[in-house]
């Protein structure tokens, strides 16, 4: 692959500042490939690092939630998930979120690795986890800005969900796909 050259960054600002995510204008030097354009300015958005629990228990039905999502103002069918709080283990947020969101505990997870879900808008990363054999210790919680539901998927039905789009969330699909490969793949097998 052939290596591109990063354009550089004369300035940075923050445009505006609201709970979970800051707009930024940058400023960037003149490309070299357009002379006389001048810089260019292009905004991101600064966010925080998240995390996606896909998680499967003991009898083999995967948790799900649905929950309201406004930035399409619906429903979706998603794993659980959320932000990774300042200073705290993305594991540990990932199994946090996942009892928090489904009830459920972990006793142990697999690293999925991670994703950057926009490189488009922002630098943070999605870190992914397979939970298998939780547990239901109780209900979700439900909190002022955010109520879910669990939905409980045995494979075949999660495949079509996946398939036929009633699971929308990239990063949810992501999770599931790579938790799927990590499930179906032989012990010592790569994922």
């Amino acid at each position: 692959m052939m290596r591109m050259r990063k354009p550089r960054r004369l300035e940075t600002r923050v445009v505006a500042r609201y709970r979970y995510v800051e707009l930024l204008e940058h400023v960037l030097e003149e490309s070299p490939d357009h002379p006389g354009t001048g810089p260019q300015t292009v905004v991101t958005l600064g966010l925080s690092d998240w995390c996606s629990a896909a998680a499967r228990r003991a009898d083999g039905r995967w948790v799900l939630v649905q929950q309201h999502r406004h930035g399409v103002d619906a429903t979706t069918l998603e794993v659980a998930g959320g932000i990774i709080d300042e200073g705290e283990d993305p594991a540990a947020a990932a199994a946090r979120e996942l009892l928090e969101e489904s009830g459920h505990r972990a006793t142990h997870f697999v690293s999925l690795g991670w994703v950057h879900p926009n490189p488009a808008l922002s630098a943070n990363r999605s870190h992914l986890y397979f939970f298998d054999d939780v547990e239901e210790v109780g209900a979700p919680e439900v909190l002022h800005d955010e109520e879910t539901r669990v939905v409980l998927l045995d494979d075949d039905a999660l495949e079509e969900a996946l398939f036929d789009g009633t699971i929308s969330h990239a990063l949810a699909v992501v999770a599931l796909e790579r938790a799927l490969r990590y499930v179906r793949a032989p012990r010592g097998g790569k994922t």
